[in-house]
């Protein structure tokens, strides 16, 4: 249980987060260092994890500060029930106080409880909220422990200053990494489009006909082989040119 001394390095907890991840440039080791500090911070857990929602909407877990939790957010997910994924769908904090007597979530409750996570506390990464219109759930951080009701009211308000500054810092992780693979995407649009127009100048030059009909010839090509067009279209160029007198 965190002592009032806990509470009170709040503002130390975050400057160590917050230093942490301005050094990291993607997701995956900033919410790794989310997860352990929350580890460390709570008093009473075995540890800690943050589960994120892709833009499909599915739960995945980015970090974990053991196999066990690992496990724990699985069987989630597989079964579709379980405090991290309500705490999500309900944008507020969920605490299990002893998994062996948890009604909420029978069957994730019953598998917990086999692996000894007895307790466990969840909760929102939220954003927005502020007067700016509803706030957003991007997922859950939690923390787990090997005892009943081992994490109580001052746990979870250890744990939600905690999520706050993070989800905000993820958020922004996750824009920068979303725009470098719209960045990477529109580059190999581009390439592709410049390969294929390179093709079809060779097919005009090679058959004597329009762009029209040389983009043609490449798209039927693309159907009888079964192949992109980007593929047929490196083919061609990869093809040398035949000799004028074998011209058709």
């Amino acid at each position: 249980m965190p002592k009032e001394s806990d509470i009170g390095e709040l503002p130390m907890v975050f400057a160590r987060v917050s230093g942490l991840l301005l050094a990291d440039h993607v997701a995956g080791p900033a919410i790794a260092r989310i997860a352990q500090a929350a580890f460390e911070s709570i008093p009473g857990s075995l540890g800690a994890g943050a589960t994120l929602i892709n833009a499909q909407g599915r739960p995945t877990s980015r970090a974990s500060t053991s196999t066990l939790v690992e496990e724990a957010d699985r069987l989630q997910y597989d079964l579709g029930e379980g405090p991290c994924l309500s705490a999500w769908a309900g944008a507020a904090p969920v605490r299990v106080d002893d998994a062996a007597t948890e009604t909420r979530w029978p069957k994730w409750s019953e598998s917990s409880a086999q692996r000894g996570l007895m307790s466990c506390l969840s909760v929102p990464l939220l954003l927005g909220g502020n007067g700016t219109g509803p706030a957003q759930a991007i997922g859950a951080l939690k923390v787990y422990a090997e005892r009943p009701n081992a994490f109580d009211a001052a746990s979870q308000h250890l744990l939600e200053h905690l999520a706050a500054p993070a989800a905000l810092m993820l958020a922004n992780i996750q824009a920068h990494e979303s725009a470098e693979q719209l960045s990477a995407a529109l580059k190999n649009s581009l390439h592709s489009r410049s390969v294929i127009d390179m093709a079809k100048g060779v097919l005009m030059e090679r058959l004597e006909v329009d762009e029209r009909a040389a983009l043609r010839s490449l798209t039927d090509r693309s159907r009888q082989e079964g192949a992109p067009l980007f593929t047929v279209a490196l083919s061609v160029l990869d093809r040398p040119a035949e000799p004028d007198h074998e011209r058709p």
